[in-house]
């Protein structure tokens, strides 16, 4: 720990965030009395320290200098030295001619034993030891392109074939009743409200997170199933709608509450991690292309309009004077976002013969029955009609036990 602090300090006082100009920091410790990939692997931290600390003053965050001895978490990362024997028996360094051994169990030893794997880090916690390993993935043929809308309430994925809507509800009602349980304190005692708003917002958080990892499960798995790429829109900015000083009073208060509490960021990066684990390609829509995907029909083009404020039956609908029918505004998004990411993924690809080759991948494997759609809803004699979309769309809500969560790519276990 301490040689991360030293290297923390250094890296702020030279403005050095990264392993390569650490080089003279490194030279310096040749007088202690430690492995080498100890020490390179507490500058790898205080890097990763650093890099943070620069995020958060390029969002315009006050950072103040670390001053020693600032408690960090207490954990040792080894990126090489440590050994692991085919008996599963791991041999940690703690000096440079001397180990400890523990005892792996089957489970963890079939785990890191598998073929094409490559472990890359150890981290040692006081409860824990935490192993990071690599494997080879190879990328699945693209059939279709899926696109994602992430709504508070909802979480819709599909294409022209079937659309699929989750209830994220349960979410909302979360975050809510944790606002309400800690408005509810009346003692006025700082300490101990910080302290009781740390226990009751890690509850929420962990409950949160057991839906977003249930309803992500199943959404890569899906696209994995059917050969799907998934596109998603982008809503970086979306949190300046209700910002501070903006004089909305007590409704922008309200409001700047649900968009903060909206895991939507949290929800993209669990699908990004478990789809590169699964080979499914992720197509990132820039601003221009996403633009107007609720509001612009997807058959015809046209701007939709909003439904009168009594009109309760069509709240979350759109009017289309083209098409003469209402449409769901979420179900429409996703398939503006299916269709501008397919465009994206033919654009994208290196050969010039564009068309046939996106007609050779799209084809499902009845025959070149249409591009999307066959993977989700099954073979249709024709292609679809495009003026008469709207009606084919299949929407369906998730189904109540989804797989359960669990995390592949970091692998974890007590040491015993």
């Amino acid at each position: 720990m301490t040689v991360t602090y030293n290297a923390v300090h250094y890296g702020e006082e030279n403005g050095i965030s990264n392993r390569k100009g650490m080089k003279r920091f490194y030279q310096s410790l040749k007088g202690i009395n430690l492995p080498s990939y100890y020490k390179v692997g507490a500058i790898t931290r205080a890097c990763a320290v650093l890099k943070s600390r620069n995020k958060s003053e390029k969002r315009g965050e006050k950072v103040r200098m670390m001053k020693h001895p600032k408690p960090l978490k207490s954990m040792v990362c080894i990126l090489s030295g440590f050994i692991i024997t085919a008996k599963g028996r791991l041999f940690i360094p703690l000096r440079r001619d001397k180990y400890v051994d523990v005892q792996l169990n089957r489970y963890i030893s079939a785990k890191l034993g598998g073929q094409g794997r490559k472990i890359r880090s150890l981290t040692i916690t006081s409860s824990l030891l935490s192993f990071c390993y690599s494997e080879e993935v190879e990328t699945a043929p693209v059939k279709t392109v899926y696109g994602v809308d992430r709504n508070e309430k909802n979480l819709s994925f599909g294409n022209e074939g079937g659309v699929v809507q989750i209830d994220m509800s349960k979410i909302v009602r979360i975050k809510q009743t944790t606002r309400e349980i800690l408005a509810s304190f009346k003692r006025n005692d700082v300490r101990i409200r910080r302290k009781l708003a740390r226990k009751y917002w890690r509850r929420s958080n962990n409950r949160t997170n057991q839906i977003l990892h249930a309803t992500t499960n199943f959404m890569v798995e899906t696209a994995a199933r059917n050969g799907a790429a998934l596109a998603f829109e982008d809503l970086k900015d979306i949190n300046k709608m209700y910002r501070k000083g903006k004089g909305s009073g007590k409704k922008g208060a309200y409001y700047r509450f649900r968009l903060n509490s909206w895991p939507h960021w949290k929800a993209r990066q669990m699908v990004e991690y478990k789809a590169t684990w699964k080979g499914v390609p992720i197509i990132s829509l820039t601003k221009s292309e996403t633009r107007g995907s609720s509001s612009t029909c997807s058959t015809c083009g046209e701007k939709l309009r909003k439904p009168v404020k009594s009109d309760v039956e069509h709240t979350r609908m759109l009017w289309s004077e083209t098409c003469r029918k209402w449409i769901d505004r979420d179900v429409n998004a996703v398939l503006n976002l299916s269709e501008r990411g397919l465009a994206r993924f033919v654009s994208s690809l290196p050969q010039p013969d564009e068309k046939s080759l996106a007609t050779s991948i799209f084809s499902s494997e009845a025959g070149e029955k249409g591009l999307t759609g066959e993977a989700v809803k099954g073979e249709r004699e024709n292609t679809p009609n495009p003026q008469s979309r709207c009606q084919q769309v299949n929407t369906r809500t998730c189904p109540e036990e989804l797989a359960e969560p669990r995390a592949e790519i970091l692998l974890r276990c007590f040491a015993e």
